[in-house]
């Protein structure tokens, strides 16, 4: 393990215990491997151990080598069918999913992509199925990650305030789901080339995960419900999605993160209540826009 760049063993070993955020684990040769080639963390008595500054930086590093999120994305390393075709008889041999280099995208008005207007608003559907590496330009300004694929069927009953107005005129990208035919890797990957050039917004659950999800999606800013709402907000059945989310608030304790959304945080926490997608539409909640970071 000399080499500097991650392989699938090392990708899958971090991605599986940094999810869980331990600190500390039985020592490997991947966790040799880090500590000698990128100074990350130490190792004492046969365990490995990380702090949360090494943590980021590991999610960081992976970013940056392999453009894909440590805690959510697969190993890069299968190939496309018509990639394989070219040099292999079988062209199912190691390859991806057909559908692996599609996103999902949708608008309220028209889908402006490689500068044509595609009109998508006459029938309700999700959207439109795109090969992202075709598509070489986006003229919306404002592009939103989706966690939730309600959503994208019923955009047109999404309630914005008048801070996310400007958002009628957004491209919306589904995020994907790793276990349905649209992966989250090429969303992330998708939306993550246009950081420079558009305003990236996530849309995501109120809940931990949620919260996690548009930190760590590249996001700069939210779309969500109000503070008070979450106080306010009274449904039946037994809330269980905030217990089994701890591991997503440990992670965002150790964030900085704007007053408004760390108050978002806070009264999460407090009333261990969650607001799913679904909630937002079906009781029509207002959601405006809210800085992620100061």
């Amino acid at each position: 393990m000399n080499h500097s760049r991650f392989n699938k063993i090392q990708y899958d070993f971090f991605a599986r215990h940094l999810r869980a955020d331990l600190g500390a684990v039985k020592a490997t040769q991947s966790c040799r491997w880090m500590v000698d080639t990128h100074r990350l963390g130490r190792i004492h008595d046969g365990l490995w151990f990380y702090t949360e500054q090494d943590r980021a930086a590991i999610i960081e590093l992976v970013q940056r080598e392999l453009h894909i999120n440590l805690l959510f994305d697969h190993y890069p390393d299968k190939s496309t069918r018509v990639d394989t075709a070219l040099s292999h008889n079988n062209e199912k041999f190691n390859t991806l999913s057909v559908s692996n280099d599609f996103v999902l995208v949708n608008a309220m008005q028209t889908l402006q992509l490689n500068g044509q207007q595609i009109e998508v608003g006459a029938i309700s559907s999700l959207g439109l199925y795109v090969e992202a590496s075709k598509i070489n330009s986006v003229e919306h300004q404002y592009i939103v990650l989706v966690e939730n694929l309600a959503v994208m069927a019923n955009l047109q009953h999404l309630v914005l305030m008048d801070n996310a107005a400007h958002l009628k005129n957004a491209l919306w990208l589904y995020r994907g789901d790793q276990k349905s035919i649209q992966s989250t890797h090429q969303a992330y990957a998708f939306f993550r080339s246009f950081s420079a050039s558009h305003q990236l917004l996530c849309f995501a659950d109120v809940d931990p995960k949620g919260l996690e999800i548009a930190i760590s999606s590249s996001a700069t800013k939210i779309l969500t419900v109000q503070t008070s709402m979450v106080e306010t907000f009274n449904i039946s059945g037994i809330e269980k999605d905030f217990y089994n989310q701890i591991n997503s608030v440990n992670y965002l304790k150790n964030k900085t993160l704007s007053a408004e959304y760390q108050n978002l945080v806070a009264t999460i926490c407090k009333h261990k209540r969650t607001i799913k997608q679904e909630h937002i539409l079906a009781h029509q909640m207002p959601v405006a826009v809210v800085e992620l970071f100061n």
